[in-house]
């Protein structure tokens, strides 16, 4: 009798290859038998035809994912910019379990306004007489 309690469907592989690249086989084998809602009818009854091949089982839909889920991070991040690209907007198609919450002491800082520079070098007169509200009134000779 196969002992795999701790181990799951990696037992198949028995002491070769090391604990942590087993432990990943078994959690990409875990991720892929977990129910999946489908796009189309929201149902969980998406099952895995092929690698990268998801088909519904309620409403029909095959469709190309990823190979152990049909929705991979790749592809929200390319979904995600692809939106921005057509709507102009920065924050369209935020999923909601990706969206952070952000702390209320934030929502309450508001941006400050930066103050504007005092005097730029094309505002100066050429004549070398001090404008008013800069500090070349204190020198003694005009800065150039």
């Amino acid at each position: 009798m196969a002992r795999t309690k701790k181990v799951g469907s990696t037992g198949r592989f028995g002491a070769r290859y090391g604990a942590k690249l087993r432990r990943r086989v078994l959690d990409l084998e875990r991720r892929r038998r977990e129910p999946h809602r489908c796009p189309s009818c929201a149902t969980r009854s998406l099952q895995r035809k092929a690698v990268g091949l998801w088909s519904c089982r309620k409403c029909g839909l095959l469709f190309a994912g990823g190979a152990y889920v049909p929705y991979t991070d790749a592809g929200k991040a390319a979904k995600r910019a692809i939106a921005q690209r057509v709507s102009g907007d920065f924050l369209a198609l935020r999923d909601d379990a990706d969206e952070e919450e952000i702390p209320e002491f934030m929502e309450t800082l508001k941006k400050e306004e930066e103050p504007e520079p005092a005097l730029l070098a094309t505002d100066v007169p050429s004549s070398g007489e001090p404008v008013e509200g800069t500090d070349e009134e204190y020198f003694e000779e005009p800065l150039e």
